[in-house]
């Protein structure tokens, strides 16, 4: 009886060695998806790229305003909003790096995009280092967003990786018949511009005659 009792013991044990080697090796667990080891990396090199590039920014601008350079033919305005801008970028930056709240940064994150997006597009044609300003800051602000999605799981990725899965899972049609569909679409739609044709070649001819009628 105790060799009996004491067999389920030792198949348990045996088991627990068989899953903890398994776990240890990596054999049939669900590994993670490349992003997503990798991501949670990327917010501190972010953040820093987007400090010192907030700050250059505006410090540069800050520096045009009491300065100004002939090459750099910005408005008084247009500097104004770039130097606010990289304080924005700024912001943004430190808080990433204090690693606060996913929502507040991504918030931030896309503040800097859009506002990036609106100075590019106002000061694109006036000079090369508007433009490469314009579009370094454009670029940080998503590699920013980017690393804050990746540490917080804010989501962005994950609605964009279960689109494209739901997009694989569409049944898409075959050349024949994306033919025939194309075909019946294409008389359908001459029958209707044949039938619209006639019905106004119709009623003006109609209306025409009925105003030649003379009466009196």
């Amino acid at each position: 009886m105790a060799q009996n009792l004491s067999n389920p013991q030792k198949d348990a044990k045996g088991a627990e060695k068989k899953i903890a080697k398994v776990d240890a090796h990596g054999h049939g667990v669900h590994k993670k998806p490349f992003w997503a080891v990798i991501s949670k990396k990327l917010l501190l090199p972010a953040s820093i790229l987007f400090t010192v590039g907030g700050l250059f920014l505006a410090a540069y601008n800050i520096m045009q305003m009491i300065t100004p350079s002939e090459t750099y033919t910005l408005s008084v305005g247009l500097k104004v909003a770039s130097a606010l801008l990289g304080l924005l970028i700024v912001a943004a930056g430190v808080l990433g790096l204090l690693k606060k709240k996913g929502k507040t940064l991504m918030t931030l994150g896309a503040l800097a995009l859009v506002y990036a997006i609106i100075i590019l597009t106002a000061t694109a044609k006036m000079g090369t280092v508007a433009l490469v300003a314009g579009i370094v800051a454009v670029v940080l602000s998503l590699f920013y967003i980017l690393a804050v999605d990746g540490m917080f799981e804010v989501g962005l990725i994950r609605f964009f990786r279960e689109m494209i899965g739901e997009v694989k899972k569409l049944t898409w049609l075959t050349g024949k018949e994306l033919f025939s569909h194309t075909l019946a679409v294409v008389v359908f739609v001459l029958a209707m511009a044949l039938l619209i044709y006639i019905l106004d070649l119709a009623f003006s001819s109609g209306f025409g005659a009925l105003s030649n009628i003379k009466i009196g």
